[in-house]
C-alpha cells in the first residue's frame, strides 16, 4: 500500500508538473550553477540508488551558467533512471563540453535503443515505448524537454536500435 501510494503520489505530481511547464506557471529560480557539480551530485545520487550501476563522467568544462539547479537536476536524474529502465545493465557515459556559447551534455547507453519510428515521439506528452520490463507515465522525457526549453535550450536523442541510445542538450 505505501509503494502504491508512493507511486499515485509521483504520478499526481508529475501530471501537475508537466500541465504547470505546459501554461509556462512553473516558477524557475536561475542563479550561477556550474553543470559539471550537478552532474556529479545527480551521478553520486543515482550510484547510492543503484549499487551495480557503471556510470562514466567524461566532464570537460567547468563553466558557470545561469539555470535552475533543482530543474537541471530533475532532467539528469530523468535520463539516468530511464537508462537504468531502458537499458539495463549498460554502462552510462556523461559528457560535457562547451562548444562556442553552447554547453553540450550527452547520455548514452548500450542498451536495446529506441525504435526509429519512436524516436520523434519520445518527448511528447504520456507517450512511453512499450517494453516488457519498463513501466512509467510517459511524463519523464516531456518534462525534461519543457524545462530544457524553459533555459532556452535543446533537447533530442539519437538511437541506432541495438546499440543504444544518446540523448542530447544544449544549454546556453
Amino acid at each position: 500500500i505505501d509503494e502504491e501510494a508512493d507511486r499515485l503520489s509521483l504520478l499526481i505530481e508529475n501530471v501537475l508538473e508537466s500541465a504547470r511547464l505546459q501554461s509556462k506557471t512553473l516558477p524557475l529560480r536561475f542563479q550561477p550553477l556550474r553543470l559539471d557539480a550537478v552532474i556529479r551530485d545527480v551521478a553520486t545520487r543515482i550510484r547510492v540508488r543503484y549499487k551495480d550501476l557503471d556510470v562514466q563522467l567524461d566532464l570537460q568544462a567547468s563553466i558557470t551558467i545561469q539555470a535552475d539547479g533543482v530543474r537541471i537536476a530533475q532532467v539528469f536524474e530523468n535520463l539516468f533512471t530511464n537508462a537504468v529502465k531502458y537499458a539495463p545493465g549498460s554502462p552510462i557515459m556523461v559528457g560535457l563540453k562547451q562548444t562556442g556559447h553552447l554547453m553540450l551534455i550527452t547520455f548514452t547507453d548500450h542498451g536495446p535503443g529506441i525504435p526509429a519510428e519512436s524516436l520523434p515521439m519520445v518527448f511528447e506528452r504520456f507517450y512511453r515505448l512499450r517494453t516488457d520490463n519498463a513501466t512509467g507515465t510517459g511524463l519523464g522525457l516531456y518534462i525534461c524537454k519543457q524545462i530544457v526549453e524553459a533555459h532556452r535550450g535543446k533537447i533530442w536523442a539519437e538511437s541506432t536500435p541495438g546499440q543504444g541510445t544518446t540523448f542530447f542538450i544544449e544549454l546556453p
